[in-house]
């Protein structure tokens, strides 16, 4: 990369002249007293008719980051979050963790309150708060979901600093990284420099050699029920059609298991579906690819004699706490050029078709005792959860973008959708809810043509600041679909419980803690955000048209929100306790 122009430019200018070089399309911000620098690049650039990223103003930081990680999950190239000091970097939230666990390549630059107390320096204290926020170790807040971080103390380093951070978040394992600078570095000039490109590009995972392939594949064809279980091998589209290619030719069944991508056609005959712990014990070769938690080991365990193979990009899960699952041999490598070596491998082989047939066999047996049984009806004609997935899955076209997070929903609405074109389904690779309505920005910014679907549940809407979202939405022309499942309530918390304590006080009273105001109406605060259209619906009568016309909107540039009533997960109410609830309570 090269800067043209002549005339002195800070730090600041630097960083925005050099992120364009490096491909960084977006910057996502919440400007604050530390960036005077940049607010001044941004309008000397624009008058000077240079490029730099296209800035996305963002009223909260779980917007920038969100939407940051929304187009990074579909390009794979790293974008920007501009956000302010130590509270700034606190109202990213949860979104750090899930960029982290969703190993997205994200730059998150933070200023540091300014040092200096005299007028000789450009950018000294000005203001009280520069002594309130000028915190000991800003970065500890979080250091521990990224891949790197690293305070700026020269100018003159702008170019190279910034160049390491995008080496670092864009090799595999991609993840965030977090760059820090005070106010009077972004301020001081820094020189003109030519930076080599090619010195800086990102780094390969390990190879996986031919010899390797054909220890898999000897294995693979031995086997008599084999498996392969996934979550997000299908962040490269590419490696769907290669798996596809794997598994038509041995004959293998797959699972994917709470999966961030669609990994695989949900329509395929060796599909089996998406329910954790499916076949573990009954397979006797498992082949991990790209999975961080495969089966829960205190519900299934593989058989003793079952071969356990692991290949994935981040193979010991080093940003984790405690993990471990048995494997016999892995492999820290690319899944796509694994799969391609080992279909490689296959071509030359002749593989015998009544044992594919065998196994084939096998899986279609195996799918029919795994498929979910359909809800009941509701009387009355109110929605059921059923009713709701059967109505999205008639929403979806060539062009749906699918961004999902309502965790209790789902393994029925995937179940039912049966996703099966690469690209086509995201979700949220932590546990960080509210990433869903403010990742379909990001998604549209990705890819204009395409028609963004978020289907979220109560509390993930209300976690996404939805206020920040549709203004967002409106002012930068992305607009979204939004289906809110509206259970009156938190599902998770009560599954939780109900699995540590199945015949407790909290189930047999139905007290939980966990329901919402039931007069709440999710959709209107869109609308008063960002004008949204805003729907309301319970009957099942009028959901099909309802999401028909709340669809016609997002086509006609208009974001739409449907609050969708289904049965509510508790008749526990909040703060208006009656005087039987509360004897049952303090029984």
């Amino acid at each position: 990369m090269s800067h043209s122009t002549s005339t002195p430019a800070t730090a600041a200018c630097r960083i925005l002249e050099d992120a364009t070089q490096l491909g960084i399309e977006y910057i996502f911000t919440n400007l604050g007293s530390d960036h005077p620098a940049f607010i001044e690049a941004f309008a000397t650039l624009n008058a000077q008719g240079k490029k730099s990223p296209t800035i996305i103003v963002c009223p909260h930081e779980m917007t920038a980051l969100s939407a940051a990680h929304g187009h990074s999950m579909i390009t794979r190239k790293p974008q920007m979050v501009l956000v302010h000091v130590d509270v700034g970097t606190q109202n990213l939230g949860c979104s750090v963790h899930n960029a982290a666990r969703a190993r997205i390549p994200v730059v998150i630059v933070a200023g540091l309150s300014p040092t200096s107390i005299t007028h000789e320096q450009t950018g000294h204290r000005t203001e009280f708060i520069h002594y309130t926020q000028d915190s000991t170790r800003q970065h500890e807040i979080v250091a521990q979901y990224m891949k790197w971080f690293y305070e700026l103390r020269s100018a003159k380093m702008a170019h190279e600093v910034l160049a390491r951070g995008v080496q670092i978040a864009s090799s595999s394992p991609q993840g965030p990284v977090y760059l820090t600078g005070a106010r009077e570095v972004w301020e001081e000039e820094s020189s003109q420099l030519s930076l080599q490109s090619a010195h800086w590009s990102a780094s390969e995972p390990l190879g996986f050699s031919e010899a390797e392939a054909n220890t898999l594949v000897q294995a693979l064809l031995k086997s008599q029920r084999p498996l392969i279980i996934t979550s997000y091998l299908g962040r490269n589209t590419q490696s769907v059609h290669a798996l596809q290619d794997l598994v038509e030719t041995v004959g293998i069944a797959v699972c994917e298991v709470n999966p961030q991508y669609m990994n695989f056609p949900g329509d395929h005959a060796c599909h089996i579906g998406y329910k954790r712990n499916s076949l573990v014990d009954e397979a006797d070769l498992i082949l991990l690819i790209d999975v961080d938690v495969p089966w829960i080991m205190a519900k299934v365990s593989p058989k003793e004699h079952c071969a356990l193979f692991m290949i994935d990009m981040d193979i010991q899960k080093t940003d984790l706490g405690f993990w471990h699952f048995p494997i016999h041999k892995s492999w820290q490598a690319d899944s796509f050029a694994c799969l391609t070596r080992m279909n490689e491998q296959l071509r030359l082989r002749q593989v015998a078709p009544q044992e594919r047939q065998a196994r084939k066999q096998w899986i279609e047996a195996a799918k029919n005792a795994l498929k979910l049984p359909d809800l009941p009806a509701l009387p009355n004609g109110h929605i059921q959860l059923q009713d709701l997935c059967l109505a999205v899955k008639a929403l979806v076209n060539e062009k749906t973008v699918l961004l999902f997070e309502s965790p209790t929903a789902t393994e029925r609405l995937l179940f039912t959708l049966q996703m099966n074109r690469p690209g086509s389904y995201f979700a949220n690779g932590g546990s960080g809810l509210g990433w869903g309505i403010n990742a379909a920005i990001g998604a549209k910014l990705a890819q204009p043509k395409s028609e963004v679907i978020s289907f979220v549940g109560d509390g993930s809407f209300i976690f996404g600041v939805p206020s920040s979202t549709y203004w967002v939405s409106e002012t930068y022309g992305t607009p979204q679909l939004t289906i809110v499942v509206n259970n009156k309530g938190w599902n998770a918390p009560k599954t939780s419980t109900l699995l540590v304590h199945p015949k407790g006080q909290a189930q047999a009273h139905d007290t939980y803690w966990i329901t919402v105001g039931h007069e709440s109406r999710f959709a209107d605060i869109a609308q008063a955000a960002g004008g949204a259209k805003a729907y309301r619906v319970s009957q099942l009568s009028q959901l099909a048209q309802t999401l028909t016309q709340a669809l016609a909107a997002v086509r006609a540039g208009q974001s739409a929100v449907v609050d969708v009533l289904i049965p509510p997960i508790s008749a526990q109410t909040l703060g208006k306790t009656t005087d039987s609830q509360e004897e049952r309570v303090l029984a």
